[in-house]
C-alpha cells in the first residue's frame, strides 16, 4: 500500500506573486516580441515558466497539471461552442441564409448608414437572447456578410457587431454576466439593472451617434453601383434566395429568445440549415459534411464574392480552441496557486476613498481578464472581494456589482489571448486587435464606468432609515457583522 505525503501549500507573498507575475509578462513580451515565437507556443511553454514558481510553494508537478485541467473544465463547452459555429457558418453559406442578407442588404442598405443598423440591429438581439456570443455568432455574422458586399473593411463591421452584442451584457436580466454579478455581490438583479443602465443607455446613444458620423465621413471606400449590382447579380445566379432561407437565423435566435443553451440552439439551426441545403439548393448530404468540416468552397469568379462566400467549417476553429487551451492552462496555474488572488486581496488593504475604489476595480478587473482569460472569474474574484469595501465606505453594493460587471463584459474582447478576444477572432475570421479601435460602445461603456465612479456620478450612498447616511463607522461595523 503506498502513503501519499501532501507537503503544505505555501500562500505567496505580494511580493511573490508579484515577481511571479512579472516575470510571465517579461517571458511573453520577449517571446513575442524578440523570438517572434508564435503566441499558441509562447502560451504553451508559459505552463513551463511558472511550474517552479508553484513547486517553490509546495505544490508537486502532478498538483500543477492538475490546477490546468481544472481551469481547461470550463472550456469544454466553450470548445463545443466554437466548432459548432464553424459548421454554422458553412451551414448558412450552402444553405443560402448568408447569401440572402447579404442581397438584400446591398438593396436596402446604404454604405453610410449600415454601420448605425449593424449596431442597433445585435443591440436588440443581445438584450433579447441575453447572449453577446450568441448575437455574434447570429445576428454578427449575417451583418458581417452584408458589410462585405458593401465594400467596409471587416474590422469596422465586426466592431459594430461586437459594440453590440456587448449591449446585452449589462441590460439583459437573462445574461449570465448580470446574474453571475448580482448573485455574487447579493445585489437584487433588477436593481443591478437600473444602475447598469445609468451608464449603457448613455454610452448606446453615443455609439450610435459615433457610428452615423463615422459612416457619413469617412465610409468613402464603398463599392460602386455597377460592382454591388455585379455582386447582387452573382448571387441570384449562384443559388435560391428567398425568407425561406433565412430559417436558420430564425430558428437560432428564436430558441436564444426562449433561454435555450446556445449550442444546442445553434446545432438544431445547423440541422435546419442542412436541410434547406440539400432539399432546396441541391447540395449532396456528403457536399454538406464537407463543408461543415472544411469550410464552404465555390469558385465565383467575382473578386468581391469569393470573400463572403468561402468562410466557415469546424477546420477554422481549431488553431482557436488550441490558444484557448494554452491560455486557460496558463491562467489555471495562477489561479490555482492563489497568486492572482493575493495581488487583489492587497488592493483592499490601502483604500480609503472613492477614487482608491474605484481604481482598485479597475485594476482588478484588468488584471483578472489578462492572466485568466475569463470575464466570470473576474466577476466572482472582483465582486467577492470589492464589494464589502464599497459597503464599509458608505456606498451601495450595487454601485460595485456595476463597475465590475460592465468592466469585466466590455473589457473581455481587448484581450486577444482571452476566451472573449478569441472568440471575436474565431467567429469572424479576422484578427481581433484590428476590431478594437472599433468597438465604439465597449470603449465608451468602460471610459463612463470609470469616470462615474471617480466622479461619485449616480454612486448611490447606503443610508439610515431616517435618510440620513449612515457613519462610515457604523457601516464597516454592520458589512463586518455580515461576513
Amino acid at each position: 500500500m503506498m502513503i501519499t505525503i501532501n507537503k503544505k501549500k505555501k500562500k505567496p507573498t505580494l511580493g511573490y506573486a508579484l515577481f511571479t507575475l512579472g516575470a510571465l509578462v517579461i517571458y511573453i513580451i520577449a517571446a513575442l516580441a524578440v523570438f517572434k515565437i508564435p503566441i499558441i507556443i509562447a502560451l504553451f511553454a508559459s505552463w513551463l515558466v511558472l511550474t517552479p514558481f508553484a513547486l517553490r510553494l509546495g505544490y508537486t508537478i502532478a498538483e500543477v497539471e492538475g490546477t490546468v485541467y481544472e481551469m481547461l473544465k470550463s472550456g469544454v463547452s466553450v470548445f463545443a461552442l466554437l466548432l459548432s459555429i464553424g459548421c454554422m457558418v458553412a451551414v448558412w453559406l450552402c444553405a443560402g441564409t448568408i447569401p440572402t442578407l447579404t442581397y438584400w442588404g446591398l438593396s436596402l442598405v446604404t454604405p453610410q448608414m449600415f454601420l448605425v443598423i449593424a449596431f442597433l440591429f445585435c443591440t436588440i438581439v443581445s438584450i433579447a437572447t441575453g447572449s453577446s456570443w450568441g448575437t455574434m455568432s447570429t445576428a454578427g455574422v449575417a451583418m458581417l456578410g452584408v458589410g462585405l458586399g458593401l465594400g467596409i473593411h471587416p474590422a469596422i463591421v465586426v466592431g459594430a457587431a461586437v459594440s453590440g452584442a456587448h449591449v446585452g451584457n449589462s441590460l439583459s436580466p437573462t445574461a449570465d454576466n448580470c446574474l453571475l454579478a448580482a448573485s455574487t455581490s447579493k445585489v437584487d438583479l433588477m436593481v443591478l439593472v437600473k444602475q447598469n443602465a445609468k451608464i449603457i443607455l448613455p454610452a448606446v446613444v453615443i455609439t450610435t451617434i459615433l457610428y452615423m458620423f463615422y459612416g457619413f465621413t469617412y465610409i468613402d471606400t464603398a463599392l460602386q453601383p455597377d460592382t454591388i449590382n455585379s455582386i447582387m447579380g452573382d448571387l441570384n445566379h449562384l443559388m435560391k434566395l428567398s425568407p425561406f432561407t433565412l430559417l436558420p437565423l430564425i430558428v437560432i435566435v428564436g430558441l436564444l429568445i426562449f433561454k435555450q443553451p446556445a449550442l444546442t440552439s445553434i446545432l438544431v439551426g445547423n440541422l435546419v440549415g442542412l436541410l434547406i441545403a440539400v432539399l432546396y439548393q441541391g447540395f449532396s448530404v456528403a457536399d454538406v459534411g464537407k463543408f461543415m468540416a472544411d469550410g464552404f468552397v465555390i469558385a465565383t469568379g467575382n473578386q468581391y464574392l469569393d470573400p463572403i462566400l468561402n468562410r466557415g467549417g469546424i477546420t477554422s476553429m481549431l488553431s482557436l480552441v488550441s490558444m484557448i487551451i494554452a491560455s486557460l492552462g496558463m491562467g489555471g496555474i495562477l489561479k490555482g496557486t492563489q497568486i492572482l488572488d493575493v495581488i487583489v486581496e492587497s488592493f483592499s488593504k490601502v483604500i480609503t476613498s472613492r477614487f482608491g475604489l474605484t481604481t482598485a476595480t479597475t485594476m482588478g478587473c484588468v488584471l483578472c481578464l489578462a492572466v485568466v482569460s475569463t470575464n466570470y472569474f473576474s466577476i466572482i474574484l472582483n465582486c467577492t472581494l470589492l464589494t464589502p469595501l464599497f459597503v464599509k465606505l458608505g456606498y451601495k453594493p450595487e454601485n460595485a456589482t456595476r463597475i465590475i460587471n460592465n468592466l469585466s463584459a466590455c473589457l473581455a474582447p481587448f484581450v486577444p489571448w482571452g476566451l472573449a478576444g478569441l472568440f471575436v477572432t474565431a467567429t469572424f475570421n479576422i484578427n481581433v486587435i484590428s476590431v478594437i479601435p472599433f468597438m465604439f460602445f465597449n470603449i465608451i461603456a468602460s471610459v463612463l464606468s470609470v469616470l462615474y465612479g471617480y466622479f461619485g456620478i449616480t454612486m448611490t450612498k447606503i443610508e439610515a432609515s431616517n435618510g440620513v447616511d449612515i457613519n462610515m463607522h457604523d457601516v464597516s461595523t454592520d458589512a463586518n457583522s455580515q461576513k
